[in-house]
């Protein structure tokens, strides 16, 4: 259908010449900017691939949901194909997945035995998916073909789908996080099809439970004095209402531990956050208003929490939790029964750059003025942003280097390309085909043409494209807090905001578009009309667009946005943590070997991407772009470290196959030296711009920021999200024992800003801080490889054995083990524990015979057990265990 309204679209404009449009009533003024109201005309003509036509429609025309549903539409949730299929198509509240048909509610949920991991090895992809199936299905006794399904009412978590064919409806309401599916019947009753006869294990009449074929357990619930009919695949009950339960187990206990919230269904969830901005806690209330459905029944739910939740449950609520748990491709979930709980998380601050400090001013003075000739290399919402984002990096880094004439050339291209596009009309006041925003009334959402990536057809990736926007906004206002006035371009900038990340009641935009409160991080596809249901990429990105958010509420002293930024950023970062990086090795399965998922969705986890790419890209997608709010990625150094040596291990060297940088960026984490040494060896084999080729640089990256964080990071040492402040714009690291302090002061006089250590800093007005005293550039030295051979022992340790030695190298606080086997190995892998600790795991790397891995951290009165797997004469072989103290 799109496609035949694409050809009458091209058809008209071959006929016709275009004529703009008139702006005096489709235009609404904002500031000295302004949107349409009108789709604009876009000159097709002017584009000559039909794929990249095709983004520059509107989202779909019909939205399914009832009058009960008005107002700007949520889009990017895990339920919205509801809004835009006839039904639905596939989605994930978990632990069920559910998809509304023509005959019903398709009901089914992932165990253990369904989950399989998969390796394309020719693609290097890997993929964990979960099974597409039916344990059943929830009919109606009047119908067995719907006309549609509408979306008929939603909260924070859950949704409620209305079925209908004539006067006979079923009502479902479920949630992500909730074992239970509520189903309310108009015009008929209940009735569940199952395609292979269940296993009964319990019959009171009104209560069943059950088991499926596979051995997956259920109960299904009504009213006292509805007793259900059994007739093999086909169950019904005359009640005008019943309640479906995921069960932990087959046993009578949990039956009625179920029961005593089956009646009460939830009519409203919400998640409310409140940031202390002395400690950086951030505290999340998750919470649920129920209706009773029979006399007596008990207020509340049970919630089945993400490990998200459960890692950082506030302490009056982990008494709550009952003992069972609940497998998902999540990780298990944890039940916990009440009517709410709570979590605390805590912030660790942003910046707007990192210092420039351990840099050679004048080599990074000559990046900064060759960065001068980059351009953007599209101009969509997507391309032109990233142009935005870099130059915006590149001027607080232009201003610390002292060249501030340099810093306002950087922000005058962002005001150019800015300021054109917050304005609808061209210079005769007539509608722009390009280079504008559009206010889609009909779905509420804030479209900018030219449109990429589904941005406007999908309302895709929002955060990710208008991000960048916010960036280069909040770098403006940083100097020139004036640009930033409602009056002046602040208010289209907010309006921005509003659409991808507004607050609750706005009557333009829904609620928090692309994230999920519950989840804990963004969804990028507006429909998600996939069958593996929402998912996002760039988590990264999304990261990108809270820290943005942040620092132009800093910018603009705007003191609600800021707290719903930090909470944003703290959240999704504690889901990416678990879901995305693994951080504590719990949730991925173990034969899939990728560090990393790329891609989250409701019902798989690819380590892959929406483009063919090789295996750096597969990472990085998830680190870019650089900017100071990305220190969270260092926050777990031992998965820094996991990551990184899998990444290379699998690469087989540094000669990194596309965007090297990142790579750099990522190694100077946890270590900053090898890092150098590989963008010593390389960065300047890249000379002029060139899009086409990123090889070293990645195109939303450049060389004068590269070398900024790579050496900035070697001064200032690894960072530390122990240490909290006062101010939103700060950062801690360590170093040789030592905490280095950064904060940025927004205001125009100088301010105190107090760490929760006890350090203080007077930060001066519209100024960086810190104590850092090692300010000198590195020495550059030969790249060794991505762990230097280790120096003579001296404060080392070293053994012999007949088959292998060992030896152990003390530099500062960087510990480099190497193992030299007599005959070839095909593999070591090392095995250590520091003070004691869980046991750590890693392969290491080979140069010449000899397999070396590094360890950051190890200091004196420390103490390293470790022991090495490798293959000798063919059958795998352990060596003793050794322990080192330096």
């Amino acid at each position: 259908m799109k496609k035949q309204w694409s050809a009458v679209v091209l058809g008209m404009l071959l006929m016709a010449p275009i004529e703009q449009i008139s702006a005096q009533s489709v235009v609404e003024e904002v500031g000295k900017g302004s949107y349409s109201l009108e789709y604009p005309p876009i000159d097709f003509d002017s584009i000559a691939d039909p794929g990249y036509a095709e983004q520059q429609q509107e989202p779909p025309e019909h939205i399914y949901r009832t009058e009960n549903v008005n107002g700007p539409m949520p889009t990017n949730r895990w339920w919205s194909s509801l809004s835009v299929d006839r039904f639905s198509n596939n989605h994930y509240p978990h632990p069920f997945s559910v998809k509304h048909q023509e005959n019903g509610l398709n009901v089914f949920y992932d165990a253990p035995h369904n989950v399989v991991v998969h390796e394309n090895a020719e693609a290097g992809t890997w993929h964990i998916t979960g099974a597409i199936s039916t344990d059943f299905t929830i009919g109606h006794s009047a119908t067995a073909s719907f006309e549609d399904a509408k979306v008929d009412d939603f909260s924070d978590w859950y949704v409620s789908g209305l079925l209908q064919d004539g006067d006979a409806m079923l009502r479902l309401t479920y949630g992500v996080g909730s074992p239970y599916i509520f189903a309310e019947y108009e015009g008929g009753h209940a009735e569940i099809d199952f395609p292979i006869e269940p296993q009964v294990w319990a019959n009171q009449g009104n209560v069943i439970g059950f088991s499926t074929h596979d051995n997956k357990h259920y109960a299904v619930y009504a009213p006292d004095g509805f007793d259900w009919q059994l007739q093999g695949n086909k169950w019904e009950n005359d009640a005008s209402f019943i309640s479906v339960a995921k069960l932990p187990g087959a046993t009578d206990e949990l039956l009625h531990t179920f029961e005593e919230y089956a009646f009460s269904v939830v009519r409203d969830s919400r998640a409310e956050y409140s940031v202390d901005h002395d400690t950086g806690e951030v505290r999340t209330v998750y919470s649920v208003e129920t209706e009773a459905k029979v006399p007596g029944a008990k207020e509340g739910t049970i919630f089945a929490l993400y490990p998200h939740q459960y890692r950082h449950l506030a302490a009056t609520s982990e008494g709550q939790l009952l003992e069972q748990t609940i497998f998902t491709i999540r990780g298990d979930m944890k039940l916990l029964p009440g009517n709410e709980f709570e979590t605390t998380l805590q912030y660790t601050g942003v910046l707007p750059s990192l210092p420039n400090v351990g840099t050679d001013t004048d080599r990074l003075h000559g990046y900064l003025q060759e960065a001068q000739a980059d351009y953007p290399t599209g101009q969509d919402t997507y391309e032109l942003g990233k142009y935005l984002g870099k130059l915006a990096n590149l001027a607080p880094i232009a201003d610390q280097v002292g060249d501030e004439a340099l810093g306002d050339s950087f922000r005058d291209e962002l005001r150019v390309q800015l300021e054109d596009w917050l304005v609808a009309t061209d210079e005769d006041g007539r509608l722009k085909s390009k280079n504008l925003f559009y206010y889609n009334e009909n779905w509420g959402t804030l479209l900018g043409y030219h449109a990429a990536h589904g941005s406007a057809v999908r309302i895709n990736d929002h955060h990710f494209h208008y991000g960048y926007f916010v960036k280069a906004a909040a770098e403006i206002a940083r100097v020139d807090p004036e640009w930033a006035n409602d009056e002046e371009w602040g208010a289209m900038i907010d309006l921005l905001i509003r659409d991808f990340a507004g607050g609750r009641d706005d009557d333009m935009f829904p609620y928090l578009r692309m994230f999920d409160p519950y989840s804990g991080h963004s969804w990028a596809d507006g429909l998600a009309t996939f069958d593996s249901g929402n998912n996002q990429e760039s988590s990264s990105e999304a990261m990108h667009a809270w820290t943005n958010l942040i620092l132009w509420a800093e910018a603009t002293n705007d003191s609600e946005l800021l707290d719903r930024a930090i909470y944003l950023y703290t959240t999704e970062m504690s889901a990416i943590n678990e879901y995305f990086f693994d951080v504590y090795d719990e949730i991925h399965p173990e034969a899939y070997k990728p560090e990393i998922v790329t891609i989250n969705w409701g019902g798989k986890m690819d380590h892959a991407t929406w483009w063919h790419s090789g295996m750096v890209e597969k990472y990085a997608i998830n680190w870019l772009p650089l900017h100071g709010g990305a220190l969270y990625l260092g926050h777990h150094p031992d998965y820094v470290e996991r990551a990184y040596q899998e990444l290379y291990t699998r690469n087989g060297s540094t000669d990194w196959n596309l965007w090297a940088n990142m790579v750099w960026a990522y190694r100077a984490l946890t270590n900053p030296s090898d890092a150098v040494s590989q963008m010593n060896a390389k960065i300047d084999d890249y000379g002029e711009f060139n899009p086409g080729d990123e090889r070293i640089i990645e195109r939303g990256s450049t060389k004068a920021q590269t070398y900024q964080w790579v050496t900035s990071l070697h001064a200032l040492g690894q960072v530390d999200p122990t240490v909290q402040a006062d101010t939103p714009t700060y950062a801690v690291f360590t170093k040789n024992g030592e905490r280095i302090y950064v904060a940025y002061n927004y205001r125009d006089v100088p301010t105190t800003v107090t760490f929760t250590d006890g350090h203080t800093a007077q930060v001066e007005a519209n100024s960086f801080y810190t104590n850092a005293t090692d300010v000198g550039p590195p020495i550059e030295q030969p790249n060794p490889g991505p762990n230097p051979e280790p120096n003579e022992p001296g404060n080392g340790d070293q053994h012999e054995h007949d088959h292998y030695s060992v030896t152990v190298a003390q530099d500062h606080n960087q510990t480099v083990i190497a193992f030299s086997p007599t005959a070839p190995a095909r593999y070591v892998d090392f095995h250590y524990r520091l003070n004691g600790g869980d046991q750590q795991n890693v392969r290491m790397n080979e140069g010449n015979g000899q397999w070396h891995y590094s360890i950051q951290g190890v200091s004196g009165g420390d103490e390293l057990t470790y022991r090495f797997t490798y293959e000798r004469e063919g059958p795998q072989y352990e060596t003793e265990w050794y322990t080192f103290r330096p």
